[in-house]
């Protein structure tokens, strides 16, 4: 059993949070920064609340797991596979869990033959399509396309960013998630929903102009909510 879901916690002082500066002009986080010496103590463990390239792709989990620094959340592989977009299809065909269909492009195929790569996409999806960078968070070169000219400017934006790109199936569809906490002994919260009146929920709807609401559990029948903490 996880000690952090059976134990109760041994504090040795209070814990005080404080909110880092938020710039408006781009949304993101800016706080102080500190080096490992400074968090190595004996009873301390880390919380690697971090967004997109390096903070939830495994690689600060790999840096913790060098320096022997206990952190909580998933390990390195599971933070590997679950930031690459293309590796977690794969994952979730291999159990069975229903996806739409999608597509992985190379950029270097893109870049030798773009109409084989059209014909592919083509041949196993229709319009509207979305494109997204294999590696990357917070809808960051994501594009939505209707067309096959748009397909080409979508393409382009999302290798601005990966080599590796996946062209999903558009589908018109609620948005419900479900956390998941511990190992073996897993625990699955109530289902939520990300409530949009947009019709793409990007990087500005997420964190510039505050389009969304969370709506916490979400408006579900029984086993629908059910089925969503099986899988």
């Amino acid at each position: 059993v996880c000690p952090l879901l059976s134990e109760r916690p041994q504090n040795k002082e209070v814990l005080h949070l404080t909110w880092a500066q938020t710039p408006e002009e781009t949304g993101e986080f800016s706080g102080k920064r500190i080096s490992p010496s400074e968090i190595y103590e004996e009873e301390a463990i880390v919380f690697p609340v971090l967004h997109g390239p390096n903070g939830e792709d495994g690689t600060i989990q790999g840096f913790m797991e060098t320096i022997n620094m206990p952190y909580v959340g998933a390990g390195v592989l599971a933070s590997a596979n679950a930031m690459d977009k293309i590796m977690t299809k794969y994952l979730l065909q291999t159990v069975g869990i229903p996806q739409v269909p999608f597509v992985p492009v190379l950029r270097s195929d893109w870049k030798g033959n773009p109409k084989e790569v059209f014909e592919k996409c083509e041949g196993s999806l229709i319009y509207p399509v979305f494109v997204k960078p294999a590696n990357m968070g917070s809808s960051v070169g994501i594009s939505k396309a209707e067309n096959r000219e748009e397909l080409q400017e979508a393409l382009e934006e999302a290798f601005r960013y990966d080599a590796r790109a996946i062209v999903e199936q558009g589908i018109e569809a609620r948005e419900i998630e479900v956390a998941i906490l511990g190992n073996e002994d897993v625990r699955t919260t109530l289902p939520g929903e990300v409530v949009k009146d947009v019709a793409f929920y990007d990087y500005d709807a997420k964190y510039i102009n505050n389009t969304i609401e969370m709506q916490i559990p979400a408006h579900v029948p029984e086993e629908v909510a059910h089925q969503a903490q099986e899988y």
